[in-house]
């Protein structure tokens, strides 16, 4: 008996099929079966059954394809999973493919073969995926044509007296060489699937053949298939030719039900589009065809078709058809749309017009932009329906994997117990993405044919599965990210084979990293380099653990990736995955379903692989994509939840929601710009009935406005974000819209009153959401953001409120009276930073920068300072009579360090800065070369005062006085100076000089100066390719005076001296100072975080009185520098 139930609304159906259900079977413990067409409408039905009953059991739920199959192996001996389902099919497809023996027909195709020669591995799956897809499709939907073929015959006429086949006309020459290749691929996998038994029957497909005996069966046979009652089939949106077949043959034994959404109750297998009724109307052909209701016409084309064959194959079979139908009743454009499709008429054809929109288009500049407008309207419907709850919700996506990010930063970032706090949920998100074990898997396959960078490997450690199964924490990774850093990984998990014969081998390897921090964990400072490595500290003591967890990880990876860079039979691949997830993850209860799913993946390809491809021999990349298909089967889809739901478009098709939101509607998204395979013979000639994509997509459109029973909402971007150009939406939006401002203008509109009807269903939105126009009285613009509030507040204010000064009072005064140098050179270096750090205990330090994953092809200035670290040394320390030797070491130390490039260029580099750094240790030792002395030195220096005529202004406001006061204490210096020689004091560095070394070398000067009045009181600083000297001072503690005042008022209050910028106005100009403080190319002297913080609240300029203290500083030393170099 076959029944059918048609209503409107999924609502009615669901009572429908709850009261079929509650009718007693005739055997209570047999779980009765219900087809699906989602695992979204399952959860919902669960949820459906549980509310009526309080509880959900003995209900089995499944798919229509999978439960045919079922029910056909209980007459005829088929496999457990059919051989012709595209998982299956498409390996024996890519392994025929595969075969280069010219006498195959479908290597007689010279399209075919072109491509298949120019192909690699990965090609030729993803050929045999879309061909294994297409032959699916023309089982369901064109059994006659593989009839045909498995005969030997064409679909096309050939005009032959004895041609009894399809005959289809007006194929071209291409259509026809796709038609015989194509047959002889199906000819060839029907032989394989009968295998011995090579009878006609044997080689039909299970389908067809139970079809063919269904009609001969006996009672015994149908007794022993074991055949359910009843079975329902619930809201399917299409159903192919041969499942209606399967069903209504079926229907002689079992009870099948049909509950069938129909969006009207008119018999509208008759309308057509509008442009249709004008072609048949001047081809002269118009007859009882009619529009109907637009929208539906041009939408629901693909229900139509699936509705009409419905009807006309169960036409004869059907014992009852009943529906019911309902309206929506609330009073507005949303409603009224749904009501006219209902009834097959205009929108306007009622006694009272709408008074709402109901259907609300949002135009943003973004995608992020459009969760923010969301946000702040789920918020206001919150507030508009006392009753309406967050799981009344439903936001489909348009690319929910790239929205994923931004839903989780617009609606996950309110914190707990805020009002503003929506509950959300995420569903349906591909598992090979959403899945961190899968996400790693499907990463790793890709090994054989990219490097590893750095970041790469960080980002692995940082999943939680791999972190828990190497024991390697958030603070273990950092330390373990600074010593790869120091030892120079970059790229490559081992050094491999040079590509040519002047490329050089990789040396900024994993392999090579650890190498070189297991030599420097095992030998003593300054090691010698070991072969090509050079001992670097890292590891040193218990850390010497994490290092070898560390190393056993790359170790496992490395030996994943040779794995898999030899092909492998279907077999052996599961075998290695299901080792890898065993060996790399942490198998503890919190990733156990992670696990799960991607073991139950893999079981799932091998079974595949192996049926089709069983000893052929498969690359990585192959292996890979199936990976991927396995992980993201659709039938897993995403599930309703109780709060907002975000899913993609297709997930939840056909559940009501109360509010209904779509984003991302953006230009070429509905209808999508995809096209058919061009080999697929069905797009060529289709009919009524067959599901084509763009008809599939305006249904999905259709079935998503039907859906919403309040709001429906719509967002896209609408503005370029670079230059606010207009950009368009998809193109079923742009028709909702034509046809809202045409119905709701009126008949007879003018042009301009029907835009300005379209207009009022659309809200353009501001770039930003701090915007001043959501606070002003503009139709359909606010925010629940008391954030923003404040700062559109602050932006239209005409005069913005300065920011309250950082200090606005000086610190108390230290008691201490004695200094060390290093401290009062380190003030004047970076007087702000100093005063943060030692008064207050804020450290400014740089946060740990990524990885770099390009080898270096250069020696950047942080490679300069490790090298000049490593060899300077060596070099100042060797004596004259092994020069050769000495220099020899240094090579060797060189060409070993990580920090240089490899190859030609890391020779050019190496060379450069070898000779470099010995003119430096040569300038170096001919200084100290009559022997080297130290002078530990206390100093008592009277602070004194800038004297008036040097300050134009005062040093510190309001506070100078007290501070001048308190900053004339005694101060005492104490500290050494290393390098002293008879000639005089000795400074180097391996840079070229710069403020700062000006400054350091100057109060070093007046040290020496003031601690040895009688010595040669002379200066020299080296540098790289530069040197200056600084020449004797007669009274040097007259200079530090005000210098020591200045610390006394500096270490209380921000002083306006800035090293950099103050060096180039004396040395310089004014202008040039200005070009170092503020440089929109590079970073400039202003941008420096602890300037920004310690003068917060006052003018971040140059005015005065930073002129009149570089003055005090620097022009005593230029006084005395005469340069050398």
């Amino acid at each position: 008996m076959l029944q059918l139930f048609y209503s409107n609304r999924y609502e009615t159906l669901v009572g429908a099929l709850l009261d079929d259900l509650a009718q007693a079977p005739s055997d209570p413990w047999r779980a009765q079966p219900v087809i699906v067409p989602s695992a979204a409408v399952r959860r919902r039905l669960e949820l459906d059954i549980a509310a009526r009953q309080g509880i959900c059991a003995n209900v089995n739920f499944g798919y229509l394809a999978q439960w045919l199959w079922a029910q056909i192996g209980g007459v005829i001996e088929v496999p457990r999973h059919s051989p012709f389902a595209p998982d299956r099919l498409v390996w024996r497809c890519y392994r025929l493919l595969g075969e280069a023996d010219e006498a195959l027909p479908w290597n007689a195709s010279p399209r075919l073969r072109t491509y298949l020669d120019a192909a690699d591995a990965s090609m030729r799956y993803e050929l045999a995926r879309r061909v294994a897809t297409v032959l699916d499709h023309y089982l369901t939907y064109r059994p006659e044509w593989l009839l045909q073929w498995q005969k030997g015959g064409s679909i096309f006429a050939s005009g032959a007296a004895e041609d009894t086949g399809p005959r289809l006309v007006g194929a071209s020459e291409a259509a026809r060489e796709d038609e015989r290749w194509q047959a002889a691929l199906w000819r060839a996998v029907l032989a394989e699937v009968a295998g011995d038994a090579q009878t006609p029957a044997a080689a039909l497909p299970p389908a067809y053949r139970f079809l063919e005996e269904i009609g001969t069966l006996d009672l015994e046979a149908i007794s022993n298939a074991q055949w359910p009652e009843a079975v329902s089939v619930f809201a399917l949106p299409t159903m192919p030719p041969l499942h209606v077949a399967l069903l209504r043959a079926l229907s002689r034994w079992v009870d099948v039900r049909l509950y069938v959404l129909n969006p009207c109750r008119e018999f509208w297998f008759d309308v057509v589009s509008a442009g249709r009724v004008e072609a048949l109307d001047a081809a002269g052909q118009l007859d009882y065809q009619q529009v109907g209701h637009p929208l539906l016409a041009e939408w629901g084309r693909q229900t139509q078709a699936q509705l009409h064959m419905l009807h006309e194959l169960t036409e004869s079979a059907a014992s009852g058809e009943t529906g019911a139908f309902s309206e929506n009743p609330e009073p507005s454009w949303l409603a009224a749309v749904q009501n006219g499709i209902l009834e097959l008429r205009a929108e306007t054809d009622t006694d009272e017009l709408p008074i709402e929109n109901g259907i609300e288009v949002h135009v943003c500049h973004s995608l992020s932009r459009q969760l923010e407008v969301l946000h702040d309207r789920l918020l206001g419907w919150f507030d508009e329906f006392d009753d309406l709850q967050p799981s009344d919700v439903l936001v489909a996506v348009s690319d929910l994997a790239a929205a994923g990010p931004l839903i989780d930063a617009v609606f996950g970032t309110a914190p707990p117990g805020d009002t503003r706090r929506i509950p959300y949920r995420i569903t349906g998100l591909p598992p090979s993405q959403a899945n961190p074990v899968a996400r790693l898997l499907i990463d790793w396959l890709a090994l054989p044919e990219r490097s590893v960078g750095a970041p790469d490997l960080i980002e692995w450690l940082r999943v939680d599965a791999i972190a828990a199964r190497y024991g390697i924490d958030a603070s273990a990774l950092e330390a373990a990210q600074e010593w790869l850093a120091a030892a120079g990984a970059r790229r490559g998990l081992a050094p491999g084979e040079p590509t040519g014969e002047h490329v050089p081998v990789a040396r900024h390897t994993f392999a090579d990293a650890l190498t070189r921090l297991y030599l420097g964990y095992a030998m003593p400072d300054g090691g010698e380099p070991v072969d090509a490595w050079l001992p670097v500290e890292g590891a040193d003591g218990s850390d010497a653990e994490l290092l070898g967890r560390l190393s056993s990880f790359v170790d496992d990876i490395e030996s994943f990736a040779q794995r898999c860079a030899v092909e492998q039979t279907p077999a052996e691949w599961a075998q290695l995955l299901l080792e890898t997830l065993a060996q790399c993850f942490d198998g503890g209860v919190e990733f156990a379903d992670s696990l799960a799913a991607v073991r139950d993946a893999i079981d799932k390809m091998g079974d595949a692989m192996q049926a089709g491809a069983q000893d052929v021999g498969l690359p990585a990349t192959v292996v890979r994509g199936a990976l991927t298909e396995a992980l993201d089967d659709p039938a897993r889809g995403g599930v309703p939840w109780g709060s907002v739901t975000f899913s993609s478009l297709t997930s939840l098709r056909g559940l009501p929601y109360r509010i209904v939101c779509l984003l991302g509607m953006d230009d070429g998204v509905l209808p999508s710009l995809a096209r058919a395979d061009e080999f697929d013979l069905m797009a060529a000639f289709g009919k009524a009935g067959d599901r084509q994509r763009r008809d599939d997509e305006r249904n999905l459109f259709l079935d998503l406005l039907l859906a919403a029973r309040d709001r429906l909402f719509i967002a896209y971007t609408g503005r370029s974000i670079r230059d606010n150009a207009p950009l368009p939406p998809a193109a079923l939006v742009d028709e909702l819209l034509d046809h809202l401002a045409q119905v709701s203008a009126g008949e007879g509109a003018s042009p301009a009153e029907i835009e300005t009807a379209r207009h009022a269903f659309i809200i353009d939105h501001p770039l930003q959401a701090f915007a001043s126009d959501y606070f002003s009285s503009q139709r359909g613009l606010f925010t629940y953001d008391t954030d923003r509030a404040e700062l559109a507040t602050l932006l239209a204010a005409p005069q913005h409120p300065a920011a309250a000064p950082f200090f606005d009072q000086p610190l108390p005064a230290e008691d201490t009276a004695s200094v060390a140098f290093d401290e009062f050179v380190r003030f004047w270096r970076h007087p702000a930073r100093a005063l943060l750090r030692d008064r207050l205990g804020i450290v400014l330090s740089d946060a740990q920068g990524e990885l770099l994953d390009t080898e270096p092809f250069e020696l950047d200035w942080a490679g300069r300072d490790a090298l000049a670290e490593r060899l300077l040394p060596v070099l100042l320390d060797s004596g004259a009579e092994d020069q050769d030797g000495m220099f020899e070491r240094v090579r060797r130390v060189a060409a070993a360090s990580p920090e240089l490039p490899g190859g030609a260029t890391g020779a050019v580099w190496r060379s450069r800065e070898l000779g470099a750094l010995r003119q430096l240790a040569d300038s170096v030792r001919r200084e100290v070369a009559s022997g080297v002395e130290r002078l530990p030195f206390v100093l008592d220096i009277k602070p004194r005062w800038p004297a008036g005529a040097d300050i134009a202004d005062t040093l510190f406001g309001p506070h100078d006085a007290a501070l001048r006061k308190a900053a004339e204490t005694p101060l005492q210096l104490h500290g050494t100076l290393n390098l002293l020689t008879e000639t005089g004091q000795v400074i180097f560095r391996y840079a070229k000089a710069t403020a700062r070394d000006y400054l350091s070398a100057w109060l070093a000067h007046l040290v020496y100066c003031a601690a040895q009045p009688n010595g040669p009181r002379r200066t020299v600083w080296h540098g790289s390719g530069e040197s200056f000297e600084l020449t004797p001072v007669a009274a040097p503690l007259d200079e530090l005076a005000p210098l020591a005042a200045l610390f006394r008022a500096g270490r209380r209050l921000p002083l306006r001296f800035f090293p950099k910028s103050a060096w180039v106005k004396i040395s310089e100009s004014d202008s040039a100072a200005q070009g170092v403080w503020i440089n929109d190319r590079v970073r400039g002297e202003s941008d420096d975080p602890a300037l920004r913080i310690a003068l917060r609240g006052t003018p971040l300029t140059l005015d005065e009185p930073f002129g009149s203290l570089a003055s005090i500083v620097f022009k005593p030393l230029l006084q005395h520098l005469r340069s050398t170099s």
